[in-house]
């Protein structure tokens, strides 16, 4: 790996995020998701969790990919929607519970590998 060089004019900006403050409703939406049959499932809702597009696929990159290509989003609805979907996969790998937005158990996950056909 090469290594990285900071220029003179480098700027650092400190991060910094309020999940209350700083939320603002995307638009176009907002999405549910779920491990259903082994496959990511994403959903696009406006209200009342009615479903008005869903997207399947196996990998988070690809139901991601193909959902910002249908579907203008906010940029931070975008990478929400990534991490929330490698999330999922992780769960789905791990053969442990997901729950959009909530922390996953791993206390059931041996460093063995996944708890599946165990």
């Amino acid at each position: 790996m090469i290594a990285p060089k900071e220029s003179r004019e480098m700027e650092t900006i400190q991060s910094r995020y309020h999940p209350i403050k700083d939320w603002r409703m995307d638009p176009a939406g907002y999405f549910l998701i779920r491990i259903n049959d082994g496959r990511l499932e994403v959903g696009l809702c406006k209200k009342d969790n009615i479903i008005l597009k869903k997207f399947v696929g196996t990998t988070a990159e690809e139901v991601y990919n193909t959902i910002i290509r249908h579907i203008e989003l906010r940029q931070d609805h975008a990478a929400y929607l990534g991490k929330e979907l490698e999330r999922a996969r992780i769960a789905r790998e791990l053969g442990v519970e997901y729950v959009q937005d909530a922390p996953l158990d791993l206390s059931e996950v041996s460093k063995d590998g996944p708890a599946v056909g165990r």
